[in-house]
């Protein structure tokens, strides 16, 4: 199943929330029924599979981005 992240912003903050789905409307319903989309969503992109290597199973730890370009 591939990966999605979406952007929020809620307050001069920026939250980025990674979740599986069929499609990007799927992740985006994922993470609204886990309560994590707070503010308004901006934009959200599928990962490639470099990206979603860096995620482990449903704990999601992040890898720090080895170069700016990554993203």
């Amino acid at each position: 199943m591939p990966i999605y992240g979406g952007l929020y912003r809620h307050s001069h903050q920026i939250s980025i929330v990674i979740e599986p789905g069929a499609s990007p409307i799927h992740a985006r319903m994922r993470a609204s029924l886990a309560d994590l989309d707070e503010g308004d969503f901006t934009e959200g992109h599928e990962l490639d599979r470099h990206r979603t290597a860096r995620y482990a199973g449903g704990e999601k730890k992040l890898a720090p981005p080895k170069r700016a370009k990554d993203f």
